[in-house]
């Protein structure tokens, strides 16, 4: 979901591999007990951890669309 520097725990070393895919069609009929059970460590798949540059280029782009969002007409307005 989200690994950027200044979310990372001290002393926490990753996985290296990935995990493979939550199973979204089963979660969704799960109630929260065992949608919590399902994802286990709360990675829904793929790798947990990226390159600080990946995860700095994912922020800038999140900043510059809610400046603009922002800036602009909110939704509804």
């Amino acid at each position: 979901m989200e690994n950027f520097p200044w979310t990372r725990l001290a002393g926490v070393t990753m996985p290296g591999e990935a995990k493979p895919l939550a199973d979204f069609a089963r979660l969704r009929q799960a109630g929260p007990a065992a949608m919590r059970a399902g994802l286990g460590d709360g990675n829904f798949g793929g790798r947990y951890r990226r390159d600080d540059a990946e995860m700095l280029a994912i922020w800038q782009v999140a900043v510059a669309e809610t400046r603009d969002i922002i800036a602009g007409q909110w939704a509804g307005d």
